[in-house]
């Protein structure tokens, strides 16, 4: 009888440790997405912005 509460308490362990595993590994998928949009963003303006210095009449 105490194996088989060992064993469920084992499988609840895992199961919990599984969740916060996924749960970190999402959290990184969207940190490095978020990051790369950001930067896409930021490089499309800074770029904008240099491109129009070397055309003059356009704001």
């Amino acid at each position: 009888m105490l194996w088989i509460a060992l064993v469920l308490l084992l499988a609840l362990a895992a199961g919990v440790l599984g969740t916060l595993l996924e749960v970190a590994l999402w959290a990184l998928v969207l940190l490095v997405v978020g990051s790369a949009l950001v930067g896409l963003v930021a490089w499309r303006a800074v770029s904008s912005r240099a491109g129009s210095a070397h055309r003059p009449g356009r704001p």
